[in-house]
């Protein structure tokens, strides 16, 4: 049974859907009402705000705050553990080091997934396989490891229940997706620090990630609010509007405020500002090919935060195996009768049915260093989309 959920705070002027988990945990009569918002959020927006999860605030506010700790290390002992020493795209990325659809992303971050050993491969196995292995961790920050972990547990449990939901929000059997996730389910976290543009970039130039789809099958966001670096005071008025919700619509002239950004249906950006307590929630790029596009995964991007200031955020993905394939799930007449003509697809971008394929193409695109070091003998993917 979940224990006692704390008071969330008031809820920001924004139009993403807000679902509260907890009635759907608990078995309680209502929880048919969780189930109908969440099928009209993941074929309406793609994104919703998570409440109820029963994850304690002491937890998430320990990993912001261990993720700032780490973030404020000098640069050589972050270096310590840079992704470049990983062949399983594991460990620190320095600011715009990552690339969205091949322009730097103005962030820094650690990359964790599950801790396993590496794979010993045959000349036969797929090269995704070589992304199963040890993660990096750092010295001068020891208790980042056990909290970490200790949080990716807590988000496995509650995304095998939210995978329980998706099921039955589609009108199928609850456990319809459980062997999708039952062998080696895969758990991705990123800690990720954005920060203003340095010298060097183009005047306005604030992709602290470039517009794209997420692309596995659920993705659940921890943020925080815009601080002051250290030592750098408070913020300007101004610096503090940048940062503020904004409804969903064409930007204004001047600054955009900081911040993820959900692409809206008339071609403006609906914010997703920090609400303390909850989970951002969006649905990827498998879970929308699974679903024959009833579930939607929404292009979205994240604007920089002004200068001297920073932004802390924790990604998690949650997906299956990395050799599943996903098969179309079988839609009930009356929601596949919802399903609108599919989109062309896009070239710069192919989506490949098997994860691992997948998601090997997403990292050696990300990362051409890593990608350079090693895995200079695999070509991009060929596979038929």
């Amino acid at each position: 049974m979940p224990s006692q959920r704390q008071p969330s705070a008031p809820r920001p002027q924004v139009s993403l859907p807000t679902l509260d988990i907890g009635p759907f945990m608990a078995g309680a009569a209502d929880r048919g009402r969780f189930l109908d918002g969440l099928r009209r959020a993941c074929h309406g927006p793609g994104f919703f705000y998570l409440t109820g999860h029963d994850i304690p605030a002491a937890d998430t506010a320990a990993l912001l705050e261990v993720s700032r700790r780490f973030f404020h290390l000098p640069d050589a002992a972050k270096l310590e553990i840079e992704n470049v020493h990983s062949p399983h795209f594991r460990g620190y990325t320095r600011l715009g080091h990552e690339l969205t659809r091949g322009s730097p992303d103005v962030r820094e971050q650690i990359d964790i997934s599950d801790e396993r050993p590496a794979r010993v491969l045959g000349p036969g196995d797929p090269a995704y396989l070589r992304l199963d292995g040890p993660n990096q961790w750092p010295r001068q920050v020891p208790d980042l490891r056990p909290l970490v972990l200790g949080y990716m547990e807590r988000l496995g449990r509650l995304s095998r229940v939210l995978v329980r939901a998706f099921a039955e929000s589609l009108g199928l059997a609850p456990d319809h997706l459980d062997r999708t996730f039952a062998d080696e389910a895969r758990s991705h976290l990123k800690l990720i620090r954005y920060l203003a543009p340095p010298p060097g970039h183009a005047p306005g130039y604030d992709q602290g990630v470039g517009a794209h789809k997420d692309g596995g099958f659920v993705t659940f966001v921890l943020q925080d609010n815009v601080r002051p670096l250290p030592g750098a005071g408070e913020p300007s008025t101004a610096s503090t509007r940048a940062a503020g919700p904004q409804a969903a619509g064409p930007q204004a002239p001047g600054p955009r405020p900081a911040g993820l950004q959900v692409a809206a249906p008339d071609g403006g950006w609906t914010e997703a500002t920090p609400w303390p307590g909850t989970f951002v929630v969006n649905i990827g790029e498998m879970f929308e090919l699974a679903t024959r596009g009833y579930y939607r995964a929404t292009v979205h991007r994240v604007v920089s935060p002004p200068p001297a200031r920073e932004r802390v955020s924790v990604a998690y993905f949650f997906g299956p195996r990395l050799s599943a394939t996903l098969e179309p799930v079988p839609l009930p007449d009356r929601l596949a009768r919802e399903i609108g003509d599919p989109p062309p697809p896009d070239p710069d971008n192919p989506i490949f049915a098997q994860h691992g394929v997948n998601t090997l193409k997403s990292w050696l695109r990300s990362h051409p260093e890593v990608a350079r070091r090693h895995y200079a003998d695999v070509a991009p993917p060929q596979d038929r989309p």
